[in-house]
């Protein structure tokens, strides 16, 4: 396959994909100056993005696997293939049972298949996807990309960048030889060595944004551990970086863990309701150095409300930058955010595409010096190029999401 033409105004992209948000509490932090850095990302041009992707029209709480998946690709569920974040993977066979039925029954039929060894507890990963992403179709481009922690990035390939897959901590943690966790592997052992400096610095950052919140016997644990996970994330961001990147995109997942698990607590719902603004404050704290934007940089954040979720799924997706429109608010879908991250970038866009790229949320000079160009397809997503070598850390996966609450 040809190499995507690239016609570059210069302008690079930095991502934050910020899970759990919800709007209705961010509005009144933010009108009461507590929430800066956030207030002035989001204040510029954006979108108010309909997150529904279910075959069945549910608008509950998208599952994140699927939900993220459609945003990285610009395609539904049905045509990406990550369907679910908890799956069974057939005994013995290469195929997978999605375990989105979350009834008694289901719950039993998958217990019964697992204890007559029929199939195993598996977590979505990208051996399921079919289409490409929007960092994968940059990487073919020919520019230079990094991704941190994105869902179903395991394992983890990469062209002409840098992947740090959904496990690349457990790797970092646990050691041992790769299973496909970070791409490139010759980024490990750098990675490996400066492990325990790269954790106390984003423990110190954690502790930072803390600081200024007091005591809370019902939540400063999980306050904590979400503050940590997040800047674990950026710091790796930061560290695998080059400053020549064409592309970077990081998701943080602690706001959602955080709204996820206080969701529970009808015992003390005002201390809940406390707790989950303060997460707020922290999340603006641990951003506020990265999310703005350089003279030639656009950042974009894209947010999603999370698993806590009762609402119809509503997400937003704003642009800030030298080359960004003035402040409107314009309605699109989930699949619009990775077609308008590839036009800010310069690539054409896949007719195949079920999402289109937000012109209007870009300047008039930008977009009529660089109007939309098109191919006919981006092609299948690469496979068999992931140094896998190691012990595969399954089980580890699943242990860590069931401690975030993310699987039962």
């Amino acid at each position: 396959m040809r190499r995507l033409t690239v016609v570059s105004s210069g302008a690079k992209v930095r991502l934050f994909a910020i899970d759990g948000f919800d709007q209705a509490v961010f509005d009144p932090l933010s009108a009461a100056g507590r929430l800066p850095a956030l207030t002035s990302a989001l204040g510029g041009a954006s979108a108010r993005l309909s997150l529904t992707d279910d075959p069945s029209g549910d608008a509950g709480a998208p599952d994140p696997a699927r939900l993220w998946t459609t945003i990285a690709t610009a395609q539904p569920a049905a045509a990406h293939g990550v369907q679910s974040l908890e799956t069974r993977r057939v005994a013995g066979l290469g195929g997978i049972l999605h375990a989105g039925d979350d009834s008694t029954a289901g719950r039993l039929l998958g217990v019964s298949t697992d204890l007559l060894r029929l199939t195993r507890p598996a977590v979505a990963s990208g051996t399921e996807r079919q289409e490409k992403t929007f960092w994968e179709v940059a990487a073919d481009a020919g520019l230079r990309t990094v991704v941190v922690n994105w869902w179903a990035t395991w394992p983890a390939v990469s062209t002409n960048g840098v992947v740090l897959s959904d496990r690349a901590t457990l790797r970092l943690e646990h050691g041992g030889p790769l299973d496909a966790e970070i791409a490139p592997a010759t980024l490990y052992p750098t990675l490996a060595a400066r492990w325990p400096q790269l954790r106390t610095r984003a423990s110190t950052r954690a502790a930072a944004a803390l600081a200024s919140l007091g005591d809370d016997d019902h939540s400063a644990a999980l306050l904590r551990r979400s503050a940590e996970l997040d800047a674990l994330t950026l710091v790796l961001a930061a560290e695998v970086r080059t400053g020549r990147d064409d592309l970077s995109a990081v998701y943080l997942p602690g706001l959602d863990i955080v709204q996820h698990a206080l969701s529970g607590r009808t015992a003390v719902p005002t201390a809940a309701a406390t707790a989950l603004e303060s997460y707020y404050v922290v999340l603006d704290a641990l951003v506020s150095d990265t999310i703005v934007p350089d003279a030639d940089e656009i950042v974009m954040i894209v947010t999603a409300p999370g698993r806590a979720s009762v609402a119809a799924a509503v997400g937003r997706l704003s642009v800030r930058g030298a080359v960004a429109s003035q402040a409107q608010t314009v309605p699109a879908q989930a699949t619009d955010v990775a077609a308008t991250v590839l036009y800010a970038l310069g690539v054409p866009i896949s007719r195949t595409l079920a999402g289109h790229p937000l012109v209007s949320l870009f300047a008039d000079s930008f977009s009529s010096r660089y109007p939309v160009r098109y191919v006919a397809t981006y092609g299948p997503p690469r496979s068999g190029l992931a140094a896998r070598d190691g012990q595969p850390l399954d089980q580890e996966m699943i242990d860590r999401l069931r401690s975030l609450g993310y699987v039962r």
